[in-house]
């Protein structure tokens, strides 16, 4: 659990300055969690963030499924709602691995959908 705050706590400086602007972290409903919610211009941005010790088990995008996204979408989809945004969606993934005491982070942007 350590790992995984960690890497979301990277991932959001990361994203903010790439120029997002963290909405959300860890937001959650009754169908599940969104890492992250994040706007850059006119698009909110659901990102899922994967988190690994090391690249011994495989690269961390491996572990989200057409059926994770398409989840992460429906997630996305209902906090639109809940928020009352009005703007695009789309869902990205960054995937951390740690090495040594640096991270190696990999941004995918829209997945999915």
């Amino acid at each position: 659990m350590e790992l995984g705050r960690a890497g979301e706590k990277i991932a959001a400086q990361y994203l903010q300055d790439s120029g997002y602007r963290i909405l959300e972290m860890n937001w959650r409903s009754g169908q599940g969690e969104l890492d992250i919610i994040a706007i850059k211009g006119r698009v909110a941005v659901a990102i899922e963030v994967k988190s690994r010790s090391g690249s011994l088990s495989g690269h961390p995008l491996e572990a989200i499924t057409k059926d994770k996204m398409n989840r992460l979408y429906r997630l996305l989809k209902e906090w639109q709602l809940e928020s009352e945004w009005r703007g695009h969606l789309r869902v990205d993934a960054i995937a951390l691995i740690k090495n040594g005491e640096s991270w190696d982070l990999d941004h995918v942007e829209g997945i999915g959908q």
